[in-house]
């Protein structure tokens, strides 16, 4: 499985979950670009660990509430690596809010509105077009079995991780002709990231509902990524595969 010549763009990318996508991306041969908003040394830091894999790698700042933000990464990204081959929308609103419908202000749900769902549907626009023009593109959706499931005290979380799939699903659509392929990975809990903003009480519940009773590497995410984004998953578009350890299936 190579990606060998291949430029990809992970949102989300200065750390957590986002790191180890662009690590193995890279290993697989990508070159990457790391976008990030607030952590400029993180992003850096994984850049040259992308570098010390033999690899190009860009720290690339943008405002994924901004879409005028968003253009202009790309169009860096397009002149410093060239054109975006793999997108990973890996980037969620960092800020696990835990509000019921009634206690959630507009201004919050526009926010994670903002960054969850409009900003990937933003970034699949601005490499769309020259995905299409080469014949070949790559686009990697990450969602959540909240967005599956549902969630107490999640519902702009879940609906925005739902509407990912919707977008996937149309996406796929649209691209299946261009051979453009355009999935969704649906993850459940990982060892990264916001798992770690819940109380650990609450973390030991949650893993009692997993399956295999254990949250994920986060290699095992994203290695299935790096398969998405290979010519080996070329007749897979469309879908939302959930990595979860099966988080969903009925457990005593």
């Amino acid at each position: 499985m190579s990606l060998e010549g291949k430029v990809a763009l992970v949102t989300g990318g200065s750390g957590g979950l986002g790191r180890v996508h662009g690590l193995v991306l890279a290993e697989h041969g990508a070159d990457v670009a790391l976008v990030y908003n607030r952590n400029e040394a993180k992003a850096a830091e994984v850049a040259r660990e992308i570098e010390e894999k033999g690899r190009k790698a860009l720290a690339v700042k943008m405002d994924l509430s901004s879409e005028e933000s968003i253009m202009q990464g790309v169009k860096r990204v397009e002149s410093e690596l060239g054109g975006v081959d793999i997108l990973v929308n890996n980037a969620a609103a960092g800020i696990v809010r835990a509000i019921t419908i009634t206690d959630m202000s507009k201004e919050d749900w526009d926010a994670d509105v903002a960054v969850n769902l409009t900003a990937p549907f933003l970034l699949i626009k601005a490499v769309f077009p020259g995905m299409a023009e080469r014949g070949w593109g790559r686009i990697i959706n990450v969602s959540s079995v909240t967005g599956t499931m549902g969630g107490f005290g999640q519902c702009s979380y879940a609906a925005t991780k739902a509407g990912l799939i919707g977008l996937t699903k149309t996406v796929a659509l649209e691209g299946a002709r261009k051979n453009i392929t355009c999935n969704a990975v649906v993850l459940g809990v990982f060892d990264a990231g916001s798992f770690y903003d819940v109380a650990e009480p609450f973390r030991e519940r949650i893993i009692k509902r997993v399956a295999m009773r254990r949250s994920g590497d986060p290699r095992e995410l994203s290695e299935v990524i790096a398969f998405l984004a290979s010519e080996e998953a070329s007749f897979v578009t469309g879908e939302a595969i959930e990595v979860s350890g099966g988080i969903s299936l009925f457990t005593f």
